[in-house]
């Protein structure tokens, strides 16, 4: 028979016995405390899997970083590529620009220059009998052209404002602007054998601008001679409203056909 005198002998009886070890914990321990070290050993393994499948994650995660640091890389050199392509089509687009331009230029150059040469023709054709058309519609008679496309020496008339400017009775101005007047005719009135200038302005459509000035550059030749000067206008197409204003300036307007 084991006696225990203390808590020494306790201690020596558990050591000698472990069975009485594992009696007296399960006594003095409850059944949670008893199971901890398993549990903990469970936790600890569940743990370690756990951590075990974190790291798996995290070694993906950079995996996936790194892929995508090369694909920004990628993209960002996809985007200085596009703005290379971007500014070789600004340019191009630019340079695209430039030449409609150009082109339009050339084609309004060319309108010009057709309309010009158009009114050239037109003028010449005009020039052809303007002074017949003329003297018939104003009555005058011994008509003849002085100046436009057709008179063949506008020396005389020249001279005429030459020798008008010498003396005073128009100005240097007013010459240049007799000078561009596009026809000049000379007749004489049968009622009393005085002499009429008729100063022309051709234009295919009559506008407000060629009717003043026929009735501006008729004073100046009038000026210019001391004779009497009509102004007229010539023209292919001429509305109420330029008829209206031919009529109050007194200028003679006169529509034919091409």
């Amino acid at each position: 028979m084991t006696t225990v005198n203390d808590f020494v002998d306790i201690l020596r009886i558990i050591r000698e016995q472990p069975e009485w070890g594992e009696a007296l914990r399960s006594a003095l321990l409850s059944k949670e405390v008893l199971e901890l070290p398993q549990r903990l050993a469970e936790f600890s393994e569940a743990a370690n899997k756990r951590f075990d499948r974190l790291e798996g994650d995290v070694t993906e995660l950079k995996s996936d970083v790194s892929e995508l640091k090369v694909g920004q890389a990628r993209l960002e050199g996809d985007v200085a590529e596009l703005k290379v392509g971007q500014a070789r089509l600004e340019g191009d687009v630019t340079e695209l620009k430039e030449g409609q331009a150009r082109l339009e230029g050339a084609v309004s150059q060319l309108h010009g220059d057709f309309g010009n040469l158009r009114g050239d023709v037109y003028e010449i054709t005009i020039g052809r009998n303007v002074d017949s058309v003329l003297g018939q519609r104003l009555g005058l008679r011994a008509v003849r052209l002085l100046k436009g496309s057709l008179a063949g020496n506008n020396a005389a008339y020249f001279d005429l404002l030459d020798a008008a400017e010498a003396r005073g009775d128009i100005t240097g101005w007013e010459r240049g602007q007799a000078v561009r007047v596009d026809f000049i005719i000379r007749g004489r009135n049968p009622e009393d054998q005085s002499t009429v200038y008729v100063v022309v302005e051709a234009s295919r459509t009559a506008g407000d601008s060629d009717i003043r000035r026929a009735a501006e550059r008729s004073e100046i030749v009038r000026k210019a001679t001391g004779q009497a000067a009509q102004p007229a206008v010539i023209c292919v197409n001429a509305d109420m409203v330029r008829q209206g204003l031919a009529q109050e300036l007194d200028v003679t307007l006169v529509v034919v056909s091409e």
